[in-house]
């Protein structure tokens, strides 16, 4: 018997077949991508198999999908573009999770591709099979299955074009594994041009006229300037121009410098009593870029029915959402900024310099600022805060995981507009040492430093051999006082004096932890070995690490344990 040949009609048949993940492969990087992060997975073989031939993009190999989500989520807050993750699968797809609900929360673009099951098994409970569009439908902008092989340019090219166009968020596309090797006649796709909405010259000369005339007006800035270098420098324009105090949205507080006189503080979780006065005295609040869900708002009390709310942001959904709003402005936040900069104010208040005045003393001088303190347990993260401060350079990044230790930097930290502050708009614990991994890859002449809690430090530290592999220049603080401090801090509101037991940690050695993974390893126990220490691991030629041995009595910036059991 013999075998029957293939037989195509001409050679354009031949040249023209392509495997899909090489069709795929071309598209990412037609989008700008040059890095993702990942775990690698036996789903998503052919997309590695083809940037062996195919280089140009960087793979990044991390120890938790979470940790790499994390990077990815980080990365764009770096470059402004969507940071991509590839996973496999439902465990995965599932550890990956905490940064996609990070992503949507912040409105930070990502695509997250995740390795599916082979066609044929799908919908049969296979091994690690999930339905990736029921999954993650609730915290994602679109979740798509690519299961024609001729598309997967195309919904790719999109992915990349919802992460990014309006309010971003991420994009989570599973992609089976037979479609990746699949044969196909298609080309690569080019990235789809985004042209944001643009403010009308009418309605910004009219905002310009209502904060004209306004006696105390406010502008809060965050969400979707904070990756904008533009964006910033046009804050500070607006506010100089027309007389306004500038308070910054929860982990967004680098765009405006804090020794700018228009600072007026962060809109993060529990601020001084000072700065929440500059947020409700105010009588017309201007937002821009920020949907003014969660943390900013103050418990919904901010703005109040009797403010002037004017919200600027580019998804029409968004507006009146939240709160009432009394002018709403859909449109790109850069290109609001820009023409608002551009028109002359019409306050000739002087009363306005004495309000801009007051907010900045308010933001300097509350419970959140005074000098440190002393205790029998360890030491004030002020301490160390304060010496941060003075000896990060002004393009510094800092990234910050979630708890407690991280109010003395919200509150105290100097930042200026040239640093970058990296951090999880959802308060979630891992972030911190994922996200300062991804941010000295993307800017290795930087000084990267890294805040994290105990807790924190445990959830994603086995990133510390990712920032070995690396060589990223990261300085990890491991804030130690052996507690889920937060926890510790809502049980003595709630539930005072108990002999709360469930936040109680068991620590290892962080400084030999460290070591272990091949970190140059410091510990800090007196106040004096503050800055010669972080001069020294500042000097290292690759990741270090910074124990601090932090006092659990001083439990946040204005709060200790003891004043805490007293209040009941």
């Amino acid at each position: 018997m013999v075998e029957k040949k293939q037989v195509f009609k001409n050679k354009k048949d031949i040249t023209m077949q392509k495997k899909a993940a090489s069709v795929f492969v071309q598209t990412l990087k037609n989008h700008g991508v040059d890095r993702f992060f990942c775990v690698p997975g036996e789903s998503y073989l052919s997309v590695m198999d083809e940037l062996l031939y195919s280089p140009g993009i960087e793979v990044v190999t991390c120890r938790h999908e979470g940790g790499a989500g994390f990077m990815a989520v980080a990365d764009a807050k770096c470059t402004g573009r969507a940071g991509v993750a590839f996973v496999s699968r439902g465990p995965g797809a599932t550890n990956a999770s905490i940064s996609v609900h990070s992503a949507h929360q912040g409105g930070i673009p990502m695509v997250l591709f995740v390795g599916q099951v082979n066609r044929i098994s799908t919908g049969k409970m296979h091994l690690q099979e999930m339905d990736f569009l029921k999954t993650f439908s609730d915290m994602a902008k679109h979740v798509e299955q690519i299961n024609n092989p001729s598309e997967i340019a195309n919904v790719t090219a999109r992915a990349f074009h919802i992460a990014e166009s309006g309010i971003p968020g991420p994009v989570v596309i599973a992609i089976p594994t037979d479609v990746l090797e699949a044969k196909v006649n298609i080309n690569d796709v080019k990235r789809i041009k985004i042209n944001p909405p643009l403010a009308f010259p009418d309605k910004v000369n009219e905002i310009s006229d209502i904060l004209s005339k306004a006696k105390n007006p406010v502008l809060v800035v965050g969400g979707q300037i904070h990756s904008s270098t533009k964006a910033r420098e046009f804050v500070r324009i607006v506010a100089e121009n027309h007389k306004l105090p500038v308070l910054c949205t929860y982990e967004h507080q680098d765009i405006v410098s804090h020794n700018n006189i228009h600072y007026a503080g962060e809109l993060g979780l529990r601020p001084p009593e000072p700065v929440r006065k500059n947020a409700l005295e105010a009588d017309v609040v201007l937002v821009v870029g920020h949907r003014f869900n969660g943390v900013p708002n103050m418990a919904y009390k901010f703005p109040s029915p009797n403010q002037t709310f004017i919200h600027v942001i580019p998804d029409p959904n968004a507006v009146g959402k939240v709160f009432r709003t009394n002018h709403g402005i859909v449109a790109d936040c850069e290109d609001f900024l820009k023409q608002l900069s551009l028109v002359e104010s019409k306050n000739i208040d002087n009363e306005r310099d004495a309000w801009i005045k007051l907010c900045h003393e308010r933001y300097l001088n509350n419970d959140a600022t005074m000098s440190p303190k002393n205790a029998n347990d360890g030491l004030d993260f002020a301490h160390l805060i304060d010496g941060l401060g003075e000896l990060a350079p002004e393009d510094s990044i800092v990234t910050n995981d979630a708890g407690n230790f991280t109010s003395w930097m919200h509150h105290r930290f100097p930042f200026r507009s040239s640093m970058k502050l990296i951090g999880s708009e959802i308060g979630a614990m891992g972030m911190g040492i994922p996200a300062g991994i991804a941010a000295a890859i993307r800017f290795p002449n930087r000084q990267v430093f890294s805040l994290v809690g105990d807790g924190g430090a445990l959830m994603t530290g086995s990133e510390l051999a990712t920032a070995v592999a690396q060589k990223a220049k990261i300085r990890v603080i491991v804030a130690n006082n052996q507690h889920y401090g937060t926890i510790r801090y809502h049980q003595e509101l709630h539930f005072p004096s108990r002999e709360h037991y469930a936040t109680n940690l068991v620590n290892p050695d962080f400084a030999k932890y460290g070591e272990s993974f091949g970190l140059k390893c410091f510990t800090i126990e007196k106040v004096e070995e503050i800055l010669p220490t972080i001069k020294k691991a500042m000097k290292v030629d690759g990741p270090s690490l910074i124990e601090f041995k932090m006092s659990l009595e001083l439990n946040t910036s204005t709060t200790t344990i003891t004043q805490l059991q007293m209040k009941k």
